[in-house]
């Protein structure tokens, strides 16, 4: 739906197509919904969804180190979003980033005690929001969703946004 040479779309038309069209409007939307899910089920460990896929990140890191621009590509968060969250977690004691102790020009981040102890207690959470997610799509929809989110990721990966 797009408009004729020489005509001019007005802001109602533009959301209207955008609106019928729009991917990242369906799959922000759906990411909060399964958030709120993870979110509500994690609330008594003190950890957030985001949280828990960032402590993720970092305990299967080799050594249980994980480079910082290495996280940032796993998550597809820029340096900055990711410094934040990180900078948060430590003041809380649960992660420390440093330099790796194999190049010291790369900063590498790591769970601490507290933190492998959390993580490890919010599986029990984590697999109630899991099912119930899992319940309420369906076992082959879940899949396919899974599915189409990994090779969305891995086909965008390196889409550059348009310039100008």
């Amino acid at each position: 739906m797009t408009a004729p040479m020489g005509y001019a779309m007005n802001h109602i038309e533009a959301a209207q197509i955008m609106a019928a069209e729009c991917l990242c409007f369906r799959a922000r939307r759906t990411a909060r919904a399964i958030t709120r899910a993870y979110d509500a089920a994690l609330r008594p460990t003190g950890l957030q969804a985001t949280q828990v896929t960032l402590m993720n990140a970092i305990a299967l890191g080799q050594g249980g180190l994980q480079p910082v621009a290495r996280l940032s590509d796993i998550l597809g968060l820029e340096l900055s979003t990711l410094t934040r969250n990180l900078s948060a977690l430590e003041r809380v004691g649960l992660l420390a980033v440093m330099r790796s102790p194999r190049d010291r020009r790369v900063r590498v981040a790591s769970l601490t005690d507290a933190g492998k102890e959390r993580l490890a207690a919010a599986l029990p959470r984590w697999k109630q929001a899991h099912a119930s997610i899992i319940a309420a799509l369906g076992q082959e929809d879940a899949t396919a969703l899974h599915t189409a989110l990994d090779l969305a990721a891995t086909a965008l990966a390196s889409v550059e946004p348009p310039q100008g």
